[in-house]
């Protein structure tokens, strides 16, 4: 016969030690699972692979500031294009580029005439949007308005473009009150030797433009042509956009972090069907012209045009 007692008592000791097994088991495997690396992150001394590189990479904008900033830091909303995107878009002008932004209205009126605005203001003469080059404004003052196909600037000279969509006038002046967009070239080390660049399509529409960039001792140059034109929509045998284009820019690079960079260009617009108002539709001839002296050393800098 077995004593009850003494059979609860054996049964309590092996739930006991069975327990106690269980709770080392436990132990041990949480303490190897914590000494094991994670595959997920890189211990020091390995190779960073080139997904991780690039997560780190930042573009850096200062249409928000005014100032070069990353723009995770920026307190605006800002959507920036660049160079590799213009080339992918196959675009022959700037306002087929600004398509691709969010909540920016692109409107076509005729080959040659264009009208950009942002947050439902679009319109025939639309002035309310700010366009620079370089942080240099071209809006035309004695017509109001902004001759999109006639910027003084060839697409292979576009670094990005940044976008501001909103209200920034407190920080730009007048006419942002939808936003502002400021087209930011490469500098001449950034272009160094030669660009040629053509491209053509429907309507007779051809872009080309060349660009010689490089240094001389302490002077950096930058030296740009193009020419571009199209057909008219209404006839095809006579054109509606024909300009020509001449830009140079050269900074001399001071001992220090001082900089003085003088540039310059006329575009020569010698066919414009516009711009259209409401009862007919023009045409046109300009030519513009600018000059710009910039000297910078380092937080101070002096700016005309």
């Amino acid at each position: 016969m077995v004593d009850r007692t003494t059979t609860t008592h054996m049964r309590r000791g092996t739930l006991s030690i069975c327990g106690g097994l269980l709770i080392v088991c436990c132990a041990l495997e949480a303490r190897a699972q914590s000494a094991a690396p994670d595959p997920a992150v890189p211990t020091e001394g390995a190779p960073v692979s080139e997904e991780l590189e690039l997560l780190k990479e930042e573009e850096t904008v200062s249409i928000a500031t005014r100032h070069e900033q990353p723009i995770s830091q920026s307190p605006s909303h800002v959507y920036v294009i660049t160079d590799e995107d213009i080339r992918h878009s196959g675009a022959a002008d700037i306002p087929t580029i600004l398509r691709r932004v969010p909540g920016l209205d692109v409107m076509q009126v005729t080959g040659a005439d264009f009208n950009v605005s942002a947050r439902g203001d679009n319109q025939l003469f639309a002035n309310k949007i700010l366009v620079m080059i370089d942080g240099r404004s071209i809006y035309i003052d004695g017509q109001g308005l902004v001759f999109w196909k006639s910027l003084p600037v060839t697409l292979p000279e576009i670094k990005r473009i940044e976008v501001l969509k909103g209200p920034a006038s407190v920080v730009y002046g007048f006419n942002a009150f939808d936003g502002v967009i400021n087209i930011i070239t490469k500098s001449a080390q950034e272009m160094k030797g030669t660009t040629l660049q053509f491209g053509g399509g429907e309507l007779g529409t051809i872009s080309s433009a060349a660009v010689q960039a490089g240094s001389a001792g302490k002077l950096d140059y930058r030296l740009s042509i193009g020419h571009d034109q199209n057909q008219q929509w209404r006839n095809n045998d006579a054109l509606a956009f024909r300009s020509n284009k001449l830009n140079v820019q050269t900074q001399y690079n001071f001992s220090g972090d001082a900089t003085l960079r003088v540039a310059g260009g006329l575009i020569d617009t010698n066919r414009f069907d516009g711009p259209v108002s409401n009862v007919q539709i023009p045409r046109s001839q300009f030519n513009q012209a600018y000059t710009d002296v910039h000297y910078q050393y380092r937080n101070f800098s002096v700016r005309g045009w």
